[in-house]
């Protein structure tokens, strides 16, 4: 039914339906989800003289006369209509003669929607939309669709009529009706009507509350099968003892409120008797380490293991350390692919016997020959570094093991809903106390050398500093700062402190080399890429300089800033560019104004859309065509509520909500690149 080809259309032979091919346009299921990008009220006929000189209207007119006008400019003939309306006079122009001379008889009444330019009691029109006074299918709410060469708006407009007209009472709901009582949004058939041609602004209205309720809804629901986390198995519940509370008193430094809070939403899952399966999300610096550190203790605590899993080896490297250093009588275990091969083997072993509690590493840690004894918690840093692939490896390691998810990327709340909509969400929105906000400044190419100056400077006071380009090497092609000319720029500049570079293409023994001079002092600058975006904190850091500005993303502009401001010494990002879009503009104006991620986030979404940020086409997620994630937050919470209702009938077995959700054929393998 919905299959059909266009070519079953009157009026659509096998060279329109190529053109319309062009458009996305092949089956009748194309049309009936290609909606009207606007509309045309032509519901009023007014006359003349209640329609503004330069707006648009309706008026019936009778055609006096017909006659054409040799334009030399374009070599063509315009067709020109004397007509009357009550008392005016007027003339309909038409560029093209011999497209409309046939379409008009003198002394008949014609239809004309158009702009109205008036002159005293003279008025005209050009080129607008018309029809016979016995067509009143020309009144009403007129849809404007996206079209191509060869395609006109009244073939659109037919080819949706005629697929409407072939599917009527045909077109299957997508939802329960239980379900739409619930939502309270309207059936689809009527919908469907209604977005393609409403008879009054309510009943569009109402079409598009139903549409976009099944576009969000579908993308959530699709995410949460495809997780498959729509039922929480049943565990043993963690016990809070004694033992929890000395550990507490022991960390050298006071929670902030925000942390206090994200800990009683872990430990209240991890003694729910349910599998915990929450993203904690919290800005760069806001300290969620500690968070997965008394995490892993818990677990501990209930005779089981637990694992922190971190997509560098640098990184792994410092929680390794920064573990060792706060809980030094805990047995823990550093396992990355730089680990000796004698290492590994005792390490792999210890883990089998359960005599090593905690485990802290890189993708080694879920490779096949890793074997736990009892593990417990299963803890991901940087979660969008790992694909859905690498997280259910870690996750299969035991039976039923709690999901921790740490990242540091702030997603605004409505994308948080869609995109881990199977997921308990807390948040850090508060930084430790100290810690400065990051002082962002824009600088224009004449003060380049003082910033160098002051940058400068801060080295000369033992502090040391980074600059990011966003090319590795020089192109002819395109004029941006690349790593490698900069870098050798910067030793001169800054000669005698040592500079260092790094990139992507650098091997992985190379590139931590560098990171572990630079933390260590060794090398006061160091010129990246991206390559650091998520990389190792140096406390002593302070200064940033991120060339090219216009071709990072805000988000991604607010996570290269996040590697300075990480002690207690002020902090400060230079934003360089010599040319910046209005787009670009507003990015340098949010990262100067704001420190806040999820601030930050929010306006990067509205500037970029979530398409572009998450790649969601990519993957083979819908695309929204008419929900907007910022405008429809409400409907959003709706449906993930709604969604938690349905997976519990389904669970029960309930007939309607079964059939809903075994329609939902979701490739797994197509998905696993998240």
């Amino acid at each position: 039914m919905y299959d059909q080809p266009l070519t079953r259309l009157k009026g659509v032979g096998e060279k329109k339906a190529e053109k319309l091919k062009k458009i996305g346009l092949v089956t009748f299921d194309d049309v009936l989800y290609d909606f009207p990008r606007r509309y045309m009220d032509r519901r009023f006929v007014k006359h003349v003289t209640e329609i503004a000189s330069e707006e648009m209207g309706v008026i019936s007119a009778r055609v006096i006369k017909k006659r054409t006008k040799y334009i030399q400019k374009t070599k063509k003939e315009m067709l020109i209509l004397d007509v009357t309306e009550g008392y005016f006079t007027g003339e309909i122009l038409f560029f093209s003669s011999k497209f409309f001379m046939g379409d008009f008889e003198e002394g008949s009444h014609y239809f004309f929607y158009g702009k109205v330019e008036k002159s005293g009691p003279l008025f005209k029109m050009i080129q607008p939309d018309y029809a016979p006074i016995e067509d009143t299918s020309f009144l009403g709410i007129i849809p404007i669709y996206n079209a191509t060469l060869g395609i006109s708006q009244n073939d659109l407009v037919s080819v949706h009529r005629q697929v409407l007209r072939y599917l009527a009472n045909q077109i299957e709901d997508t939802l329960p009706e239980s379900l739409r009582a619930i939502a309270g949004i309207i059936p689809l058939e009527t919908a469907m009507h209604q977005i393609h041609f409403p008879t009054s602004k309510e009943g569009y209205v109402t079409a598009k509350k139903r549409i976009v309720y099944d576009e969000l809804f579908f993308l959530q629901l699709r995410l949460i099968l495809l997780k498959r986390n729509y039922h929480k198995p049943l565990l043993k519940p963690f016990v809070l003892d004694a033992q929890m509370d000395a550990v507490m008193t022991r960390i050298p430094f006071e929670l902030t409120n925000a942390q206090n809070a994200v800990l009683r939403d872990i430990f209240e899952d991890l003694q729910s008797g349910y599998s915990m399966n929450r993203l904690v999300q919290g800005d760069v610096g806001s300290g969620k380490t500690i968070i997965a550190f008394l995490t892993l203790l818990l677990s501990v605590f209930n005779g089981k293991q637990g694992i922190l899993l971190a997509p560098t080896t640098l990184l792994a490297e410092q929680h390794y350390e920064n573990f060792v250093k706060l809980f030094p009588d805990f047995t823990s275990c550093l396992l990355t692919s730089s680990v000796l091969t004698s290492e590994k083997k005792r390490i792999k072993a210890a883990i089998l016997e359960g005599t090593i509690k905690v485990i802290i590493g890189t993708h080694a840690v879920i490779q096949d020959d890793v074997k736990f004894s009892n593990l417990g918690v299963v803890i991901t840093d940087e979660q969008h570094r790992f694909g859905i692939r690498q997280r259910l490896s870690a996750l299969q390691k035991a039976e039923k093991p709690h999901a921790l998810i740490m990242s540091a990327t702030p997603i605004p709340r409505t994308l948080s809903l869609i995109l881990y909509g199977d997921m308990d969400i807390s948040v850090i929105d508060q930084m430790p106390q100290g810690r400065k906000p990051i002082k962002t400044h824009f600088v224009l190419p004449s003060k380049v050398a003082e910033m160098y100056a002051f940058i400068a400077q801060k080295l000369e006071e033992g502090r040391q500093g980074y600059v990011i380009c966003p090319l590795i090497e020089e192109s002819e092609t395109i004029d941006l700062n690349a790593a490698e000319t900069v870098y050798k720029a910067m030793i001169k500049r800054f000669a005698p402190f040592k500079v260092g570079l790094i990139h992507g293409k650098m091997k992985a023994i190379d590139k931590d080399a560098i990171m572990h001079a630079f933390k260590s002092g060794e090398i006061a600058l160091l010129v990246s890429t991206t390559v650091i975006e998520v990389g190792i904190h140096v406390a002593n850091a302070t200064s940033m300089v991120i060339m090219n500005t216009e071709r990072f993303g805000l988000s991604q502009l607010h996570q290269l800033r996040g590697r300075v401001g990480r002690g207690d010494e002020q902090s400060y990002c230079f934003l360089l560019s010599e040319k910046l879009s209005t787009t670009a503009k507003q990015r340098v104006e949010t990262l100067v104004g704001s420190n806040d991620g999820f601030e930050v986030a929010e306006k990067d979404l509205e500037l970029r859309g979530p398409g572009e940020i998450f790649g969601l086409r990519q993957h083979g997620i819908p695309e929204l065509k008419m929900a907007n994630l910022i405008k429809h937050k409400e409907v959003i919470a709706a449906v993930q509520k709604h969604i938690r209702m349905i997976l519990e009938e389904y669970n029960m077995n309930h007939q309607a909500y079964v059939t809903l959700i075994n329609k939902q054929n979701i490739n797994l393998e197509k998905w696993f690149t998240l």
